[in-house]
């Protein structure tokens, strides 16, 4: 569930320049994938990802780790170490330009040439490199706040589900 959590907030964050600028493009005057990687370049979407990237495994390193303790209380330094290692390799091979390229038609679905002029030409500006600069760490501190709020959520409804479940899985044996 908290792994679902971190992906929700990880797209989210994806979608924010998109919601920002999106307007039906219609036709055929979309952006063609040039201006849509020139446009992705200037807003640093490879570093952002990155910093989502290594927010999400932050927050499941977290949660693996308070989930760890409560099954192991008395667990070690080096037991730790080795759930927190498990989140280091699991996204290293993530191939960010797949994820890039992935994104470029939905830039094209949903904007036209000109949106994507306009709000190129608005990123360049002093305005629009104050966003860029400061996104990162807006994203950062809004993952941690968004993490935070979900694992209480998770922790109150947890009883909850687990009882949930349990009552699922008895009516399941009784049919």
């Amino acid at each position: 569930m908290k792994k679902l959590m971190g992906f929700v907030f990880f797209f989210l964050l994806l979608a924010i320049p998109v919601c920002v600028v999106a307007q039906a493009a219609g036709g055929s005057d979309a952006p063609d994938k040039a201006d849509v990687v020139k446009f992705l370049d200037l807003m640093h979407a490879r570093a952002q990802m990155e910093q989502v990237l290594s927010g999400m495994v932050k927050q499941m390193k977290s949660g693996a780790e308070d989930t760890f303790k409560q099954k192991v209380p008395d667990a070690t330094p080096e037991q730790l170490a080795k759930v927190d290692k498990l989140f280091d390799t699991m996204f290293a091979a993530l191939p960010m330009d797949d994820l890039l390229n992935a994104i470029v038609p939905i830039y094209q679905k949903h904007l036209t040439k000109a949106d994507l002029a306009a709000v190129t030409a608005f990123y360049s500006s002093p305005a629009g490199q104050k966003i860029l600069k400061e996104l990162p760490a807006i994203m950062s501190e809004s993952m941690q706040a968004g993490g935070e709020i979900g694992q209480k959520a998770l922790a109150a409804k947890s009883e909850e589900l687990d009882r949930q479940l349990a009552d699922l899985a008895r009516e399941s044996k009784k049919q």
